[in-house]
């Protein structure tokens, strides 16, 4: 915390030095819910459900500043974290987004740093669970990694970090784990009148090699190749005061892409290493999410969503993980930069890859938040 004061004083000292203009902002919110669980085939505690309050400081409350001078822009956004138990003690202060854009030509530029990858569209508004926003459980989502993108009027192509994700235990220890491509990820926006259309996809590859060790052992006894894609259609529609956006997303090995996995395990997303040799059981993944809006006035709007992912893991004894959550959600605006969402909603966990019921949760509540 005090390198990150530190950091922004001597921003704010070399301002009048610099030919450029800066914008800082703020976003403090707290989520005020009332949460019913059934706890499914499961117990907690020994119990089979259980509800209580949730009063907390949300994890994405953020401050940032936005910079531009000439062709270059940029942002850097904080995220403030606050332990939800007792007088709310500090935590550690973490980077959601740092990037520069150069506006190289008209409709042209290059970004450099970290954001939302192109994968992500941002269309729901759910703000249970620290603004869930259906990521990953219908809104298809790929964080927020470090790279180059290069965008061309309603094109972007970015070259990202490439996770090498394994998970402790998929891939035997003493192994060897390369990659020498980064992760590709592409959009295009296409606008019609009413209707944005915009296809997306994303490629990630690494292999895990066999060593001496792993050959000996019998565990891994030739190369793990290891590849990830998707491939998604989201559709925005708006007439007048109404709005509607369906997304659909197909794709096998998402977590090992760290593509964001919603309330499935991450297991259950990701290639397993096979009994013999080095070949994998790729894991197949499917979502849709369902978005409707309706502006009332300019100080009030609805929204209601729906999401549906599952995730078949393909390895024997192994079963499909399904989930499925909706919302219905109204935006008050109180005044300039001061909002109360009263949300209320239903998830249900399903079955996961063992068969086994992970049961539901019903929540009503409401999130305050303030923008300055």
């Amino acid at each position: 915390m005090k390198k990150t004061l530190s950091v922004v004083a001597v921003l704010l000292l070399a301002l009048p030095a610099m030919a450029a203009d800066w914008s800082f902002y703020g976003s403090q919110r707290m989520s005020t819910f009332y949460v019913h669980q059934d706890f499914g085939d499961g117990t907690v505690n020994g119990n089979d459900d259980d509800w209580g309050l949730n009063w907390n400081f949300q994890t994405n409350s953020r401050m940032g500043a936005r910079v531009r001078a000439d062709k270059v822009s940029g942002q850097i956004e904080l995220a403030l974290r606050a332990a939800n138990n007792g007088d709310g003690g500090d935590e550690g202060v973490t980077t959601r987004r740092a990037f520069g854009v150069w506006s190289f030509a008209d409709g042209a530029a290059l970004k450099v740093g970290k954001d939302y990858s192109p994968v992500s569209q941002l269309f729901s508004n759910q703000v249970f669970n620290n603004d869930d926003d259906l990521e990953g459980s219908g809104a298809f989502h790929g964080r927020r990694p470090a790279g180059l993108s290069l965008i061309i009027g309603g094109l972007e192509v970015a070259l990202l970090n490439n996770p090498l994700k394994t998970s402790t235990g998929q891939f035997p220890a003493d192994s060897d784990p390369d990659y020498n491509l980064p992760k590709v990820e592409a959009r295009y926006a296409l606008k019609l009148d009413s209707f944005t259309v915009t296809p997306f996809a994303g490629f990630n590859y690494f292999r895990i090699s066999d060593t001496p060790a792993t050959r000996a052992a019998g565990t891994l006894t030739g190369d793990a190749d290891i590849t990830s894609y998707v491939a998604g259609l989201n559709i925005k529609a708006i007439f007048g005061a109404f709005s509607a956006t369906v997304e659909g997303t197909y794709g096998q090995n998402w977590s090992n892409a760290n593509w964001k996995n919603g309330y499935n395990a991450v297991t259950a997303s990701q290639a397993t290493l096979k009994s013999t040799g080095g070949s994998t059981n790729d894991a197949d993944s499917f979502m849709l999410g369902i978005v409707c809006g309706f502006k009332a006035t300019d100080r009030l709007k609805f929204e209601l969503g729906a999401a549906y992912r599952s995730d078949d893991p393909n390895s024997p004894g192994s079963k499909e993980d399904t989930f499925w959550q909706s919302y219905l959600q109204a935006v008050v605006t109180l005044a300039p930069g001061v909002y109360l969402v009263p949300e209320a909603g239903y998830q249900d966990f399903m079955d996961n890859t063992a068969g086994n019921d992970e049961g539901y949760t019903w929540y009503a509540g409401a999130k305050w938040q303030i923008d300055f």
